[in-house]
């Protein structure tokens, strides 16, 4: 069997002014791919000639830059034989939006099957938080996605598509996917897989993937909420081997569950107003307290460049901080210009997104080198300065500091801090294990966690919390 693999990701958001580049995808060509994705070994093992094209993944953000998504795109497909293959595994995201496009992932699936034709299987592996078109489900012929929020399964996702990529073919069959919509968007950072409602939701996915013959895969959706865009917000795809109205039905039975249960999703953590997490992080018990800073949350494709809660830890007087980080290209610059040890006064924030705040400090430059990035790789320049109460961390590129190893790459210690405020939603699992306790912030920005604020113009209406009692 002759397998096509292939991965273009970034995680979108509509209502952040910055744009994705070219030059922030991580990426790897032909064989080099195979360290980047976990399913090669397992072709290999069944006995597939694999055919690699690219692998490119960013950090969420604006839309892509539509010549830079093209020359991505166009460089996957042209690797694509337009025959001699047995099936296509690609790993998206989802919910990748581009400049005059819409969705990329949509143009790229649509492109290969211009290309190869009806005939060959397409198998995808998605997010969670995907915004799937009619498009690309009536193009793909499996669709599977992480079944974990915060994920954890990124692996057996992956794997999931291939082992069904090759069911597919060894069975000689194309399934058509089935997807049924709800009108009800729940900020991811309250929609958590290991919490009710959704837990039951998911549960009911799995027993009917498990139980019903036929079934290969029931995926449930949350979507990404800041994608202003029709299909956008939570969907159920189900794919059986040839019974499509048994897929449909099983779809809408769980999709309606997401109406049933809306008042029911609450945030995991505690929640606060901005002040008041900085308030209660200062009073708390607990040894350490770990703030989000939600609406300029890096992983959701914000900008990461508000210095909103700096600002208001200076003003409440708070001790012990530290901000993790800010994104100014400039104001890293200035620091890589002094030696460690020096005294820099230096103005950031609001370098990209004029809705942010900036702010000016000083303080003693205690490291400046790079820092690990979201995926893994080199996320470029950074500089920490000790502002005496208060330690901030300056990146020159959009970066998240959502795991420790991210941490020890600068060389910091962050267990030495009573508050550290994050660029984050929930955090992430590994954060969230180390964390005594956790405050997400309702701040202003581009990933806010109320859909009341996110001024959408093109979603569906009615919607649920903008409207309710509608069905």
């Amino acid at each position: 069997m002759r397998i096509v693999i292939g991965s273009i990701q970034c995680e979108g958001n509509s209502l952040t002014p910055i744009h994705t580049k070219y030059t922030d995808f991580d990426y790897a060509a032909g064989k080099a791919m195979y360290g980047k994705i976990k399913v090669a070994e397992y072709f290999l093992e069944n006995g597939c000639e694999i055919i690699p094209t690219i692998y490119a993944h960013a950090l969420p953000g604006g839309a892509v830059i539509k010549e830079d998504f093209l020359r991505l795109a166009d460089e996957l497909t042209d690797k694509v034989p337009s025959h001699g293959i047995d099936g296509i595994w690609l790993y998206l995201h989802g919910a990748m939006c581009v400049e005059e496009i819409g969705s990329g992932d949509t143009y790229l699936v649509r492109k290969i099957r211009e290309k190869v034709g009806n005939a060959v299987p397409i198998s995808l592996a998605m997010d969670f938080h995907a915004d799937n078109t009619d498009e690309i489900v009536e193009m793909a012929n499996v669709i599977t996605a992480f079944r974990t929020a915060p994920h954890r399964d990124h692996a057996r996702t992956q794997l999931r598509a291939a082992e069904l990529l090759l069911e597919c073919i060894r069975k000689k069959i194309l399934p058509k996917p089935q997807i049924a919509r709800e009108n009800v968007v729940i900020c991811g950072d309250a929609v958590q897989t290991d919490s009710e409602p959704l837990k039951s939701i998911m549960q009911m996915a799995e027993e009917y993937e498990r139980t019903i013959p036929g079934m290969l895969s029931v995926q449930v959706f949350n979507g990404q909420p800041w994608i202003d865009a029709p299909y956008m917000g939570p969907a159920v795809v189900a794919t059986h081997e040839s019974d499509s109205a048994l897929a449909l039905k099983c779809a809408r039975k769980i999709a309606d569950r997401f109406y049933d249960v809306r008042h029911a999703f609450r945030f995991t953590v505690e929640t606060a107003e901005p002040e008041e997490a900085i308030r209660l992080g200062m009073e708390a018990a607990e040894r350490q307290v770990f703030i989000s800073d939600s609406g300029d949350n890096t992983t959701a494709g914000a900008a990461g460049d508000n210095a909103y809660m700096l600002n208001r830890v200076l003003k409440l007087g708070a001790k012990n901080v530290l901000i993790a980080g800010i994104a100014d290209a400039a104001g890293c610059d200035l620091c890589y210009e002094k030696n460690i040890g020096d005294t820099v006064t230096v103005k950031i924030g609001a370098s990209m997104d004029h809705t942010s705040e900036s702010a000016v400090i000083t303080g003693t430059l205690m490291h400046k080198g790079d820092i690990l990035s979201y995926t893994g790789g080199n996320a470029g320049p950074s500089a920490t300065l000790d502002c005496g109460d208060v330690t901030v961390v300056i990146t020159r590129n959009r970066a998240s500091l959502c795991r420790p190893d991210i941490f020890e790459s600068i060389g910091l210690e962050y267990s030495k801090f009573k508050i550290i405020v994050v660029k984050l939603g929930y955090l992430f699992p590994e954060l969230a294990a180390e964390a005594e306790r956790a405050i997400l912030a309702f701040t202003p920005g581009s990933s806010t966690e109320r859909l009341e604020d996110m001024h959408m113009k093109n979603i569906r209406r009615p919607m649920f919390p903008l409207e309710d009692n509608f069905k």
